[in-house]
This record gives C-alpha cells, structure tokens and sequence, in this order.
C-alpha cells in the first residue's frame, strides 16, 4: 500500500465535492473529516432521497456520490442507477459490509466499484481519488468523440462545398448565359401574347 497522503493531491481531484450518503452518523462524520483533511469539500445525505434531492438542487454537479448500499426505502443500488442514467458525469462509488456486494447498475457499461467496509483513511483516499480519476477520463474520451463526430460533419460540409463550387466553377457560362436569355425571352414573350389575346376578343364583340 502507498504511504499515506499528508496533503491535497492533483489537479483532477484537488478541492473536488463529495456527497457522501450513509444512515450512520458516526461513519459519515468520519468519512467527511477524513476527505476535508486531503482537500475535498464534502456534504452529507443521511439516505437516499436526501441525497438525489440534494443532487438535483445543486447549481454544479457533485464530482462524486459516495453511498452506502444497505439504506432503507431508497437504497445505494436505487441512488447509484439514478445517477447512472440522469447524471452520467457523476462519479460514482459505494460502501458495503458485504464482501459479494456488487450493485448492478443496468444502464452503466462501466461497474461501479464497491469500497468494502471497515476501510482506513489511506482506503477511502484513493477509492475516492481513482473513482473521480475514472470518470474525468472517460468523460474526456467522450468529449473526444464528440469531437471527432462534428469533426466528420465538418468534414462532410467542407466536402459539399467544395463540391458545389467545383461546379460553380466548371459551369460553362456561355451556356449560363444562353439560358438566362431565354428564360427572359420567355418572360418577356408571355406579356405580349396575353395582349394579343385580350385585343382579339375585343374586336370580335365589336
């Protein structure tokens, strides 16, 4: 195990916001005086609806929900498939008792990692640390996708335009300009039958 951290580290998780959700006091006290001394801003949810209410009214988005499975009425399973469909970009990682505790998250590709209790100081730091680290990069290679998707779009549009203007370009204007002509000539020949057309009727009723 690495040696225990005596300060804040790196620019990801440094001064990141940590909800932690558990229904004993005790633990949440520890936990929260345990993040605040490595640099995290932490609030505190004693179940599971407290915590979605919380998550819903803040401004800006929790980096991570720390939850205990084992809560009763809304339990950490139900916050964590939550999260998992309405606030992908949360990270997300729980506490257990249980050793074969795995939360099935059905609309998460990626498991969600389970922080078997009782866990030191040095335990909770770097769940907590890799659970933000995870989910920055795969936010980031989501965004990079998307990059890449309006990249080929702009590509696309790039390729449509040149398109046209190679046409443009490689019209012949003298037939352009043939066409022009006759389509005035038509324009202009309309008007002209349609008076002649109204100066014969005159005549035949005369």
């Amino acid at each position: 195990m690495d040696a225990a951290p005596t300060h804040p580290h790196g620019p990801i998780w440094h001064g990141a916001t940590v909800l932690v959700v558990d229904d004993e006091p005790d633990l949440r006290q520890v936990v929260r005086r345990t993040l605040e001394t490595e640099g995290f801003h932490v609030e505190e949810a004693p179940d599971g609806e407290s915590a979605l209410r919380l998550v819903q009214a803040r401004a800006e988005p929790f980096e991570l929900v720390l939850t205990d499975l084992s809560m009763p009425v809304i339990d950490g399973r139900q916050v964590a498939e939550t999260l998992a469909r309405y606030r992908p970009g949360v990270a997300l990682l729980c506490m257990s008792g249980d050793p074969d505790a795995v939360p099935y998250i059905e609309s998460s590709d990626a498991p969600v990692r389970v922080l078997l209790k009782p866990f030191t100081p040095d335990d909770l730091y770097h769940a907590v640390r890799d659970a933000i680290s995870r989910s920055t990069d795969l936010a980031a290679v989501a965004e990079a996708e998307i990059v890449r998707a309006h990249a080929g779009l702009s590509k696309l549009a790039l390729a449509l335009e040149e398109s046209r203007t190679m046409r443009v370009q490689t019209l012949d204007l003298v037939v352009a300009a043939r066409e022009l002509r006759r389509a005035a000539a038509e324009q202009w020949k309309k008007p002209a039958e349609d008076g002649h057309e109204h100066s014969g009727g005159s005549a035949g009723n005369t």
